[in-house]
């Protein structure tokens, strides 16, 4: 399967790219002031691939590399001894536009990694290294980085 994963990620031309995810925590001052401060809750890492068919809902193949990612995430969560929340969210019947290659509709993935921790709190060293891990099995699939999202 392994084998047949990659073929399809290069011939549906695959990258991906990576987006920090902001929350605005609210805190209340013991004068009754309100203090918003904006934290970076998560990373959303969008994979992108293109869509070879007109019919809505996506084809085998898509599921396929979902399977492969789901794989990949789990063994990256299991190392890091489930100290984040990783999470493939898959997007099938979606269309995304690409503005820079001519309007080619895209077919999307996500992968979203989260603390586990209050939601005020900011994703720390864990769902980096989480990130880091992740974008290195993409790479190992034939999965580059493409365009950020910041």
């Amino acid at each position: 399967m392994s084998g047949d994963v990659r073929q399809i990620i290069e011939s549906h031309c695959c990258f991906y790219g990576v987006s920090p995810y902001f929350t605005v925590s609210e805190d209340r001052l013991q004068e009754g002031a309100v203090s918003l401060r904006t934290v970076h809750a998560r990373f959303d890492l969008d994979i992108y691939g293109v869509k070879m068919s007109c019919q809505p809902d996506p084809p085998a193949e898509f599921w396929l590399v979902y399977a492969k990612l789901k794989e990949v995430v789990d063994a990256v969560q299991h190392e890091y001894n489930h100290a984040c929340s990783i999470a493939v969210i898959p997007f099938g019947s979606t269309v995304v536009v690409d503005t820079g290659s001519y309007l080619q509709p895209m077919t999307m993935l996500r992968i979203r990694i989260t603390h586990k921790r209050a939601a005020h709190e900011p994703a720390g060293a864990v769902e980096q290294k989480a990130l880091k891990s992740i974008e290195a099995q993409l790479g190992k699939l034939g999965i580059t980085a493409g365009r950020s999202r910041e």
